[in-house]
């Protein structure tokens, strides 16, 4: 007996869905991006105004405001972590690429800073840790390579200096959204303080 054939529009009604929830999903990790990183405490509402959605839909998508702002944080370091790929961490001298990689990573950061503060606040210091590791495990060759040049110090992991820079960071977005430091002032702070922690005795 012949199988029944199954229209072409029937076949690609599932695929139009899927990308038609994608599309939706996209939209409002973006908008949730961009309203957050202006109002750590933005409503969904106004999440879905900026979506160009209604609320219903954010949570067909997202049940709770947590499972939203997981999303958002796994958007916001998978952006942070392009920019330290980009920022080619083996290239160079050790000092002067993590110099540069800092300031990219920092430069990336720029755009999330409520963002890691809404994050600081929610998460344990472990859970932060381990979801930070697509950032941090970049550092670790150009950290364990300066090491063995002799220009970081080695009575210490790799993965222990990674914690320290990691660290110093999130202090420096602490003390520049609490206005303790200012635009102009923070990057230079923030690379003069991770490299003294990290330079040998």
């Amino acid at each position: 007996m012949s199988k029944p054939k199954i229209q072409t529009g029937e076949a690609s009604a599932p695929k139009r869905r899927r990308a038609d929830a994608e599309r939706s999903i996209s939209s409002i990790i973006d908008a949730a991006l961009e309203a957050l990183a202006s109002d750590p405490n933005a409503s969904m509402a106004e999440i879905a105004r900026r979506a160009g959605v209604v609320r219903a839909t954010i949570y067909m998508h997202f049940p709770t405001r947590e499972s939203l702002l997981d999303a958002v944080m796994e958007e916001a370091t998978g952006r942070v972590a392009e920019a330290i790929r980009n920022a080619e961490p083996n290239r160079g001298e050790p000092k002067e690429a993590l110099e540069r990689v800092i300031l990219a990573t920092w430069k990336q950061l720029s755009e999330f800073h409520n963002i890691l503060q809404i994050n600081m606040r929610r998460l344990s210091a472990q859970e932060l840790r381990r979801r930070h590791l697509p950032m941090t495990t970049q550092f670790i060759p150009l950290l364990e390579r300066g090491q063995a040049d002799g220009v970081f110090r080695s009575d210490v992991s790799a993965t222990w200096l990674i914690a320290v820079v990691r660290a110093i960071v999130h202090v420096a977005s602490t003390e520049l959204q609490a206005g303790r430091l200012s635009q102009t002032e923070v990057e230079q702070t923030l690379l003069t303080t991770a490299l003294a922690a990290i330079s040998p005795r």
